[in-house]
Order: structure tokens, then sequence, then C-alpha cells
């Protein structure tokens, strides 16, 4: 555990909240597809850019990218918002 907080520069607290950033942002985006699609596509995208924040790591570009993708097609599979289709 020690060689990756030097490696990333991060303290305890510090990956701590970035894991849990990360965790939130990817189950948020999963959602997206099944339940309110913008609302938790853009909570994944503001975790991914709030993990991204401040690290040399990109794993919260992935999240981002994954997020609006997810909302995407979440919004085009969405029989609530767009019924009859």
């Amino acid at each position: 555990m020690n060689n990756i907080q030097n490696i990333l520069g991060l303290s305890v607290s510090e990956s701590i909240k970035k894991v849990f950033l990360l965790i939130a942002g990817w189950v948020s985006a999963v959602l997206a597809l099944f339940i309110y699609p913008f609302v938790f596509g853009m909570l994944g995208v503001i975790c991914g850019i709030l993990a991204t924040k401040n690290s040399r790591s990109r794993i919260g570009i992935y999240l981002v990218v994954s997020a609006i993708v997810l909302m995407g097609v979440g919004l085009a599979l969405n029989t609530r918002i767009m019924p009859g289709i």
C-alpha cells in the first residue's frame, strides 16, 4: 500500500476519497442506463472530474467518458422520457 501511495503521491485519506469517488461514479454511470439517466449520468461525470482533480491518474477521465456514453444510451432507451417509441 505504501508503494502505491508513494507512486501516486497521495496520502491515505486522499486515496480513500479517490477510491470512494471512483466507486460512486461507476455505480452512478451504470444506474444511468436504467433509471434517471440524466441525473445519474451527471453524478458519474462529476465524480470522475473530482477523482481526476489534483492527481496524475487518468482513471477519472475514463469514468467521465463512460458516464457520458452510458447516459446517452440510457436517454435513448428510456421509455419514461420518450413514451411510445
